[in-house]
């Protein structure tokens, strides 16, 4: 019986040893939000979805804000302003920062919600995800993201292969074909998607509240800036119903709460997206110095 439970537990002892190795390989090819979880608590941030994961690079920004921000946005599923999102920044937030920088982008999407009610928290879907269940953004391994949160195979991690990688700043590179004809195929997705999607959201008060929140909460580590970032035409169409007074709202809100607005639809410059929502890294690139030159003047 003693050889028994000695030989199973230098049995368990050995699976939990190679699990543990495997989660040691895992890094930002492993899936888009690991990484995130993972680096030191920071003192200035990108926030926003997809939209801004892509878009904006923090090696970009840094020579015009003269600092380090890391990019800490996820996806309109995942971190739309609402408690769980807000509960997470203030996880990887270093809680001594006082000058840092805080990139907020906006669309209508990050202040609507599905659902009966969407002014009721308990039916905001990220309550459900990671962002409001792991405790800890700064943990290497994160063991309780790679156990409860990790949505695909563990031999994954091991093949280090992926159509993606979130780099050591937080941002978020694809590698799409480029073809005008896959190009064409998946802005026309995203238009049918997003029309879809209009049947089911629509503005929510409260997540307006939590982005007012956010934006105090931040306003006492550094300064906050207001972002709208471009979006193919057809995409701003879709938009445009979903919150008619986006515009508005946010230029109220930011006059109230004494941050800049800059609102990139307003842009000349011609950008090029993977999909018609996201911008090519190349535009993205572009984005990105057009924002670090008007934060400079700021």
């Amino acid at each position: 019986m003693k050889k028994f439970l000695i030989e199973s537990s230098l049995f368990s002892v050995a699976i939990i040893a190679s699990v543990y190795f495997v989660f040691l390989q895992a890094d930002g090819k492993s899936d888009p939000f690991y990484s995130r979880t993972t680096t030191p608590k920071q003192s200035s941030l990108i926030l926003g979805s997809s939209k801004a994961a892509q878009g904006l690079l923090p090696e970009v920004l840094k020579p015009y804000l003269q600092k380090n921000i890391y990019n800490f946005s996820f996806t309109v599923a995942h971190s739309p302003f609402g408690p769980a999102y807000l509960s997470a920044i203030e996880k990887k937030l270093e809680p001594q920062a006082k000058d840092g920088v805080f990139v907020i982008t906006v669309d209508p999407w990050s202040i609507s919600s599905d659902g009966i009610d969407p002014n009721d928290e308990s039916q905001f879907g990220e309550s459900r995800s990671f962002m409001a269940t792991t405790p800890s953004f700064s943990a290497k391994p994160n063991v309780s993201y790679l156990l409860n949160s990790f949505s695909d195979n563990y031999i994954k991690i091991l093949l280090n292969f992926s159509l993606m990688e979130v780099h050591s700043d937080g941002w978020l590179e694809v590698f799409p074909p480029m073809d005008s004809s896959a190009v064409k195929n998946r802005i026309a997705s995203n238009i049918v998607e997003q029309e879809l999607k209009l049947k089911n959201y629509r503005f929510s008060e409260t997540r307006f509240e939590y982005l007012k929140r956010t934006i105090e909460t931040l306003k006492s580590h550094g300064k906050v800036y207001l972002i709208k970032l471009p979006v193919d035409y057809r995409i701003a169409e879709i938009e445009a119903k979903l919150v008619p007074d986006f515009d508005a709202k946010i230029e109220e809100l930011a006059k109230t709460a004494s941050v800049p607005y800059l609102n990139l639809m307003n842009s000349d410059t011609k950008f090029t997206f993977t999909d018609g929502i996201h911008l090519y890294k190349d535009s993205a690139k572009e984005v990105s110095a057009e924002v670090g030159r008007w934060i400079s003047k700021q």
